[in-house]
């Protein structure tokens, strides 16, 4: 009887210093939960923005637009004929220039021939006052291979095309840069050249 009663004392005593219920289980504690990371919503969000293209300039030029008559021989040698041809040009200074490169093609129509020597070129053409000044490479006279009729109908076919411009009266031959006083022998090119009038 007496060990039953010291028995039971010391369960008490034990339980007591203890804490534990012998019955349950014992019930693990839970794991601290972490702080969660929430977005900073003070700071203030730029709305995008696209770049806009670069505005596309107008770089297309405007060209003038005019009709003229140019001047080529025929091919029997004996006249100018004068045939209708537009030019287009940005400033006005540039007509003369492409009225001369109408003339240096070689002609659609039947019966009409090119006179200008191979692989002419233009230099510079300029106005001044009533006098057109054109100025050729040296290949005008180099590559010339006419006689005087040549050299005549080459001089005659600018000469009148240029005077077609209302404001253009004669004009002045130059070999790069230089005056002339003549591109094959033929004709006295040292003084300005006015228009003829032996064209069709």
């Amino acid at each position: 009887m007496l060990k039953k009663i010291l028995l039971t004392a010391m369960t008490a005593v034990l339980l007591f210093t203890t804490g534990c219920d012998p019955q349950q289980p014992p019930v693990d504690k839970p794991d601290k939960p972490k702080p969660v990371q929430t977005e900073n919503t003070d700071k203030k969000v730029e709305p995008e923005t696209k770049e806009k293209p670069a505005e596309k300039k107008d770089t297309a030029q405007k060209f003038q637009t005019q009709e003229i008559k140019v001047f080529f021989p025929d091919d029997s040698g004996m006249k100018l004929v004068a045939v209708a041809r537009t030019i287009k040009f940005v400033d006005e200074s540039e007509k003369y220039s492409a009225a001369l490169s109408e003339l240096m093609q070689t002609p659609k129509e039947e019966g009409l021939t090119n006179i200008f020597p191979k692989h002419t070129k233009i230099k510079n053409v300029s106005r001044m006052g009533d006098t057109v000044i054109v100025d050729f490479d040296k290949d005008i006279a180099k590559n010339f291979v006419g006689g005087s009729t040549g050299e005549e109908f080459l001089v005659n076919s600018i000469v009148n095309t240029l005077t077609e411009f209302n404001e253009v009266n004669q004009v002045r031959f130059l070999i790069d840069g230089k005056e002339i006083e003549t591109i094959a022998g033929h004709m006295d090119l040292s003084e300005p050249v006015k228009k003829i009038e032996n064209e069709e």
